[in-house]
């Protein structure tokens, strides 16, 4: 089997990290696409005011901003063009889909991340594993 085009999902954490790394060595021996994708979690519903609603809002792009802005860099570093997304939604069942219908040959994703469900309801490593159709690379 050959990887010619792999989806690796980051988060800023340092599980999140080591599967990057790993994805960019798979990367750079494949010769493949490499493609990152940051999952944006909900805003918090227990706000009490639009002004609280906004400067979380704020500080999550500057977040995701950040992530991006790294992972490119540290992608052009190695020669690799890096396609990026932040897209909202649940992290496990984003992955999956997005694997599905951009034709992913293979998934990279950390061992733990930033996710709460990582810790109460079973990791999103664990979910991606069971459910995509191609090939997952769980790093630890």
């Amino acid at each position: 089997m050959s990887f010619r085009k792999i989806l690796v999902a980051i988060d800023g954490s340092p599980g999140g990290q080591n599967a990057f790394e790993t994805a960019i060595e798979l990367t750079k021996l494949a010769g493949a696409e490499l493609h990152a994708l940051a999952v944006e979690g909900r805003l918090p519903a227990y706000a009490a005011t639009i002004g609280e609603v906004d400067e979380v809002k704020r500080e999550k792009d500057q977040f995701f901003e950040t992530i991006v802005r790294l992972a490119r860099d540290e992608a052009r570093e190695e020669g690799i063009d890096l396609h990026v997304e932040v897209l909202p939604g649940h992290p496990a069942e984003l992955i999956v889909r997005h694997a599905s219908t951009g034709g992913f040959d293979l998934v990279v994703v950390g061992y733990k991340g930033h996710f709460l469900e990582d810790y109460l309801l079973g990791s999103t490593a664990d979910r991606v594993a069971h459910h995509a159709t191609c090939p997952v690379m769980i790093v630890k």
